[in-house]
């Protein structure tokens, strides 16, 4: 058993180094911050794919914002060239013949080195009851060096001009 217990030593030696495996470190996940008024609360509710979501039921104000890496993008086949080119392959899903749909032609600018895409969207909602709600949007598509994001502010018509500064200044605030 003396004799046993040696090569025992040197065959666990050798099958524990057989085992290692070579690691290299990635990087995962992504970092960015916006600013949201004080009154708007986290949820989780708005959309499943939003990276950060904000509300504040009584004034009927809404923001999600969806970060997608241009990385995964090309991966998926999806190449833009601008943050418009963005904003008309996603829009679709805002605009339906069911809402009746109004969208303003939209201004490009940039801060603090990302690119923007920028426009309101008004439209009716069709309720369960064949009602329709009239709910206005801020759309904001920007593009940083290496993601993509969308930044929906919304609200009931009534309630969109008193709201669309701080929309404005969430959308703007975008640092990544």
């Amino acid at each position: 058993m003396k004799n046993l217990l040696p090569l025992l030593f040197v065959l666990i030696n050798a099958y524990s180094g057989m085992a290692q495996t070579k690691f290299s470190e990635k990087k995962a996940g992504h970092i960015f911050s916006i600013s949201v008024p004080d009154y708007m609360v986290k949820t989780v509710s708005l959309n499943d794919a939003a990276s950060a979501q904000y509300m504040n039921s009584t004034k009927n104000a809404y923001l999600i914002v969806i970060a997608d890496s241009k990385e995964d993008l090309e991966l998926s086949g999806q190449k833009f060239e601008s943050p418009k080119d963005f904003h008309d392959s996603n829009i679709a899903s805002l605009k339906t013949p069911e809402n009746s749909p109004v969208e303003t032609a939209g201004i490009t600018f940039e801060v603090n080195g990302n690119k923007f895409f920028q426009s309101e969207l008004k439209a009716a909602l069709p309720q369960d009851d064949g009602s329709k709600l009239d709910v206005s949007y801020l759309i904001t598509y920007v593009e940083s060096k290496t993601h993509y994001y969308q930044i929906l502010c919304w609200t009931l018509t009534p309630n969109f001009n008193t709201l669309l500064p701080d929309f404005k200044k969430i959308a703007s605030s975008l640092k990544d």
